[in-house]
């Protein structure tokens, strides 16, 4: 048997070759609607998140404030 050969390795119980038959990260090309859709939802998280430093950073202001 060759060294190199990891077809015949016994793999964990439940474990699939999933990943052995899945396209791999260069062959996936998102639609460009999907890429639109998707840029949405990322602007809309940023958004979110944009807002909720700022009120982290208010309330981490007032809190440092001397009475």
């Amino acid at each position: 048997m060759n060294e190199l050969d990891l077809s015949s390795t016994n793999t964990a119980e439940g474990e699939s070759g999933a990943y052995r038959n899945s396209p791999s990260a260069m062959d996936y090309r998102p639609s460009a609607t999907g890429y639109d859709g998707r840029l949405a939802e990322l602007e809309i998280e940023n958004s979110r998140l944009h807002r909720l430093v700022a009120e982290l950073l208010l309330k981490n202001q007032q809190l440092r404030k001397p009475d």
